[in-house]
């Protein structure tokens, strides 16, 4: 059972910081969106780099539901989470890495 803790701990705390980051990165989303639409004017360069963060947030979304879904089917099919298993539909190798942490909570 305290493997089990562990895990549901570790998945929590890493959840939790990419939902913090996340928030950070849609709050200036918004910050630049506002900007433009106030000047009226085509986004400069560098909104426009940052507009491209939309496409961020959407892949690291689309990929923690697919990691918790897998670990949902898992745990419904065995009883226990494989993390790494999970992780292997992230296609975004930073999140996969990050998500993967969850691993060092739990006991071999």
């Amino acid at each position: 059972m305290q493997g089990q803790h562990e895990t549901i701990s570790g998945l929590s705390a890493i959840s939790a910081r990419e939902m913090r980051q996340l928030y950070s990165k849609v709050q200036t989303l918004e910050d630049v969106v506002h900007d433009i639409f106030d000047r009226g004017t085509k986004p400069t360069r560098q909104e426009t780099q940052s507009l491209q963060d939309f496409d961020l947030v959407m892949q690291t979304l689309a990929g923690m539901a697919s990691f918790y879904e897998r670990v949902e089917a898992q745990v419904m099919d065995t009883g226990e989470a494989d993390i790494q298993a999970a992780t292997e539909t992230v296609t975004l190798q930073k999140l996969r890495e990050r998500l993967r942490e969850i691993g060092s909570f739990v006991p071999n």
